[in-house]
C-alpha cells in the first residue's frame, strides 16, 4: 500500500526541496541582515514567481504511483475523508472571496 495523499515538500523546476524552518524573534534578531536591497529582493521574487508559474506544481512520479495503486486496488479511498476535505476546501474558498 502507498502513502495516502498529503502535504509533500515541493521543488521549483529541478531545484532542491524548499526547507521551511520556524524562527522565533530572538533567532531573527541574531541573524545578520540581508545585504540585498529591496529592489533586488523584489526582482528575485518576481523571477521565482515567473519560474513557478511556467509549470503546474505536480509531482508526476507521485501521480503515477497513485494511479497504479488505484488500478491495483491498493489505494486507501475513504469517502468520509474525501467529503471532509471537500467541505473544508469550500469553506476556505468562501472565506477568501
Amino acid at each position: 500500500m502507498i502513502d495516502p495523499i498529503g502535504f509533500k515538500p515541493g521543488t521549483v523546476s529541478g531545484q532542491s526541496k524548499v526547507n521551511v524552518e520556524k524562527v522565533d524573534a530572538a533567532q531573527a534578531a541574531r541573524r545578520p541582515a540581508d545585504s540585498r536591497t529591496a529592489p533586488q529582493v523584489e526582482s528575485d521574487v518576481r523571477a521565482l514567481a515567473a519560474q513557478m508559474a511556467e509549470a503546474p506544481p505536480v509531482d508526476r512520479e507521485r501521480v503515477q504511483q497513485i494511479k497504479r495503486a488505484i488500478e491495483q486496488g491498493q489505494f486507501p479511498i475513504v469517502p468520509a475523508r474525501i467529503a471532509d476535505r471537500l467541505i473544508a476546501a469550500s469553506f476556505n474558498w468562501v472565506s477568501q472571496k
